[in-house]
């Protein structure tokens, strides 16, 4: 049982029981030498008051026997009125004092002195008693016994205050375990309930999680219908620019008008791309778990490093392509144009002379490039803004991304597919 408590003391469980258990531990070694502390209290005042006792009588003794120096009171006590007398162990702790009291310790045990004066026909004497307090202290095993019930006493005591702390720690802390388990399933339309008997701190808390999560749910649906309604009003101004462009492609005979009007449909295509991309998130946020897997073609990769063919060519950059296998994405064709769209500005924006390699392989695509390397900066003109956007889409389809800068020039980027 101390073992689970004490196991994990991240858990608040266990940190709350490792104090208790702390709290425990000086607790009882309190009592322990308060309890000693009182009996070897009580031993040395019950030793005082039998000396005093005692010196009563012996005045009484000496004043009735004024030629008598040396009296046995009884089985315990002696009285002297004469310090040259009393035995040469106990003389020094005499000598030059008018008054003495104190338990000194001999071979043969322990012996309670006591010296003070009295006055016998106008004449001050000395009066000294020696009495053998170890007859009427409790012996060693007699103490030990005391300490051990006083101890059994306060560990039972201990115990069970413990017991009744961790009942009432864990009372406290089912509501946060409850919130917790409700915050892992991660269900955005279930509310946050604790039981009636809880905290009214924890109430409040409940109330103001439920509260967060309405108002990031309602940002997060603001959000898809904005990206739902934009991307279904640009699908028609789109229509009309595609459709408008080929028919004056077809009606027009120069050659400088045909290449622009090309480059138009060409720009029109992206945009839509852009457009199904948008849309497809927005399905991804409300079904991601229902996303089917699909291997990515090759005739979709091509199209994509056709468009971005011009930009390379009016830089006079080579642009590679090396396909070991095609990967398999939870992932619609758009939004694997627009990663890989930006992936491909950003190395030509960046280089200025050189070549860019494209890598594929069935968990990860490479982008290297041989320009000035990335220096942490965001830069609409190279890197940084489009790898932003990467990022972004790596994050919800938990891709790993990652970007390093080359040994001699460049950089790579990578996204891993599989990132477990």
């Amino acid at each position: 049982m101390i073992r689970l408590y004490l196991g994990n003391t991240r858990s608040m469980t266990g940190r709350l029981a490792l104090f208790f258990a702390a709290v425990s531990a000086v607790i009882g070694l309190f009592c322990f030498a308060l309890i000693t502390l009182t009996l070897r209290w009580a031993e040395d005042r019950m030793g005082e008051r039998r000396i005093l006792i005692d010196k009563k009588e012996a005045i009484h003794y000496f004043h009735s026997n004024p030629d008598i120096n040396v009296v046995q009171l009884d089985l315990l006590t002696t009285a002297y009125n004469d310090i040259s007398l009393v035995p040469k162990t106990y003389q020094p702790y005499l000598i030059g004092k008018s008054h003495f009291l104190d338990e000194i310790h001999i071979e043969d045990g322990s012996q309670m002195v006591y010296l003070s004066t009295f006055t016998h026909s106008g004449i001050e004497k000395p009066i000294i008693l020696l009495t053998y307090v170890d007859e009427v202290e409790i012996s060693y095993n007699e103490f030990i016994t005391v300490i051990a019930i006083n101890l059994a006493f306060v560990v039972v005591l201990v115990f069970i205050f413990a017991k009744l702390l961790m009942k009432l720690s864990q009372r406290l802390i089912e509501p946060v375990n409850a919130l917790k388990a409700q915050l892992d399933k991660n269900d955005p339309s279930a509310s946050f309930t604790l039981p009636k008997d809880a905290a009214n701190e924890f109430q409040t808390l409940a109330s103001g999680l439920n509260g967060y999560r309405t108002h990031v749910n309602d940002l997060i649906k603001r959000e898809q219908s904005f990206a739902r309604y934009a991307s279904h009003e640009l699908r028609t101004p789109l229509t009309v620019i595609k459709g408008a462009s080929k028919l004056l492609l077809r009606a027009s005979e120069d050659s400088f008008i045909s290449r622009q009007m090309t480059r138009v449909q060409e720009a029109s295509k992206q945009m839509s791309t852009m457009t199904d991309a948008l849309l497809s998130l927005v399905r991804y946020e409300r079904e991601k778990h229902n996303e089917p897997f699909r291997r990515i073609s090759a005739e979709e990769l091509d199209s994509i490093i056709s468009s971005n063919l011009p930009l390379a060519q009016q830089k006079q950059l080579d642009l590679k392509c090396t396909i070991e296998s095609m990967p398999t994405v939870q992932a619609s064709p758009p939004v694997i144009a627009i990663v890989l769209n930006n992936l491909i500005r950003n190395a030509i924006a960046a280089t200025e002379e050189g070549n860019i390699e494209i890598c594929m392989t069935d968990s990860k695509l490479k982008v290297i490039d041989s320009g000035c390397g990335y220096d942490g900066h965001q830069d609409p003109q190279g890197h940084g803004l489009g790898l932003l956007i990467v990022e972004d889409f790596c994050q919800r389809f938990n891709w790993a991304f990652s970007l390093h800068n080359n040994d001699e020039r460049g950089c790579t980027v990578c996204v891993a597919f599989d990132s477990k």
